[in-house]
């Protein structure tokens, strides 16, 4: 398997486990109101905003997602998966290797004390799928303390479900 299907099967499952995650917070009100889960849901849709919005060079913008409620993040995460996917499906392996610079990496820099690299762009496709992963667990833990039973997003669970496509509720 190389990179371009390895990122591919990543963007693939992202979209689909995020779909996943809304399904189970959708229509419930102790969480479709809860102010700590939509914080997490919203910054997991802002990074990967922001990341297609530097592979595009187009303006970031970090407020976008700060006001949604439950229903509009579902419409804004769907369409960022739509323009990931085709983003991503005219990818060729050699752009992978192409050096993205992050509008942030000063901050980052003075943060953690060094200068940082920079990355590629099929690393900078990786990181948005890990960094999704992560947040997701804090998001399925946050239901769960809301009193919902939270879905199984691993990759590997997609895998045995035979890599369905996402469902999005209210389209």
């Amino acid at each position: 398997m190389d990179a371009t299907a390895i990122i591919e099967e990543l963007v693939q499952h992202t979209e689909w486990a995020d779909a996943v995650v809304f399904a189970a917070i959708l229509g419930k009100p102790q969480a479709e109101e809860d102010e700590v889960l939509l914080k997490r849901v919203r910054h997991i849709h802002l990074v990967q905003k922001a990341f297609l919005d530097v592979w595009l060079n187009r303006p970031i913008n970090p407020h976008v997602t700060d006001l949604f409620n439950a229903l509009e993040l579902v419409g804004f995460a769907k369409l960022v998966h739509r323009e990931i996917q085709e983003f991503q499906n005219a990818l060729s392996p050699a752009d992978l290797d192409r050096v993205v610079h992050l509008p942030w990496s000063g901050q980052v820099s003075l943060t953690l004390g060094f200068e940082i690299a920079n990355p590629s762009l099929g690393q900078t496709l990786m990181q948005v799928a890990a960094h999704s992963s992560y947040h997701r667990g804090q998001v399925n833990t946050r239901l769960r303390e809301l009193g919902i039973d939270p879905p199984m997003t691993d990759f590997i669970a997609w895998i045995w479900a035979h890599k369905p496509t996402p469902v999005w509720l209210h389209e």
